[in-house]
């Protein structure tokens, strides 16, 4: 399989405080934790990704404060970022403020409602037509439920993230109702299109405008026209539940390679599912990786020691991480495209801005 000659290989970059590594916060040059909630941080992220070619940028969700073990309070340690600006904000101001081709928000459906969704996504396409994607994020920290007031979620223990079978057991009805949730969404942006509006004399023309018929999780019809439809992606750990779900609602799919599960494992895992899922249709595949880059693989292998030595333990994460030169980066990425036809990989830099520059300098150009 090759990709198709006529899009090039794109490549996202992961935007998410100071970067993707506990240590981050201890290792950037930005110093004052407010900058991380400033419209100009993302603003200026947004410049530099169109300015240095990058195929599209995503934004994280999260209803508690991170943490560094799935479902654990918050540690006392004051070196950790704690919160984020809202995904819908920073979208905003990266949409407004750059030329930035896409931008990926995540939002979560577990504790949300289709409507709300549906009109912030369609407010963002608003902003940016045929630039906004949607990344539904499925929530399984009991957590987040107490801090919303939501209905409490099956609970979902780390050791759990790293077992398929417990995946698919424990959060079955949380990725059917996920599914639901995006269909209800994509069946509401249909209530008030684009051409529902008028011309001249003539504000909004009704007859193009309702509510859905039949019962729906949220009947509509939205109160902001929708411009364009965004894409929806999903990121899919290897397991049957996230496969499926991408298989069944998503445009595209971010999945997740380790060295135990390489990508030629889970690559033919997801492409099983989707044969199996009714009415799925065809899903572009990227690749999803961490990554800690140095001028040369030994340079990057002391980076990343260092960094752990100042979180104080190691990194483990829910991909792969890879850590080495841009060069062999590209070439990683260069042989995952020509051999599995992948459309694309989304890098989410270790320290911002060291590992985003690179990619930005470094990294894009040799896959151009």
């Amino acid at each position: 399989m090759t990709t198709n000659p006529a899009r090039p290989f794109r490549i996202g970059l992961a935007l998410d405080g100071a970067g993707w590594h506990p240590a981050a916060w201890r290792r950037s040059p930005v110093t004052e934790p407010a900058t991380l909630f400033s419209g100009r941080y993302w603003a200026d992220w947004g410049r530099a990704s169109a300015a240095g070619g990058i195929g599209f940028v995503t934004l994280e969700d999260g209803l508690t404060a991170q943490t560094e073990q799935f479902g654990a309070v918050p540690a006392d340690a004051e070196s950790r970022v704690r919160g984020r600006l809202d995904p819908v904000v920073a979208a905003a101001v990266l949409l407004s403020a750059s030329d930035v081709e896409e931008v990926v928000v995540t939002r979560n459906v577990t504790h949300a409602n289709p409507f709300h969704v549906a009109t912030q996504l369609a407010s963002l396409s608003a902003i940016g037509p045929g630039r906004v994607v949607w990344r539904p994020q499925v929530s399984a920290n009991a957590r987040d439920a107490t801090a919303v007031g939501g209905t409490p979620t099956p609970e979902l223990r780390p050791d759990d993230i790293y077992v398929p079978t417990r995946i698919a057991r424990r959060l079955r009805d949380l990725f059917r109702d996920a599914e639901t949730f995006v269909r209800s969404v994509r069946d509401l942006w249909t209530t008030f299109p684009a051409d529902g509006l008028g011309s001249g004399d003539t504000f909004w023309q009704p007859s193009r405008v309702g509510a859905l018929p039949g019962p729906a999780p949220a009947a509509g019809p939205l109160n902001v026209p929708v411009f364009s439809v965004p894409p929806v992606a999903a990121l899919a750990h290897h397991a049957v539940e996230p496969y499926r779900l991408a298989a069944a609602v998503a445009d595209r799919v971010f999945v997740t390679p380790t060295g135990d599960q390489p990508l030629s494992v889970v690559l033919p895992a997801f492409r099983e599912i989707e044969k199996l899922t009714p009415d799925a249709t065809a899903t572009e595949v990227y690749a999803d990786l961490a990554v800690i880059l140095g001028d040369t693989d030994e340079h990057a292998r002391d980076r990343h020691a260092e960094l752990d030595r100042t979180a104080g333990a190691r990194w483990t994460t829910d991909t792969g991480v890879f850590t080495g030169s841009p060069v062999r980066l590209a070439e990683v990425l260069a042989r995952w495209r020509d051999e599995h036809g992948l459309a694309g990989a989304r890098l989410r830099p270790a320290v911002l801005p060291d590992d985003a520059e690179r990619i930005i300098r470094d990294v894009v150009p040799l896959l151009a």
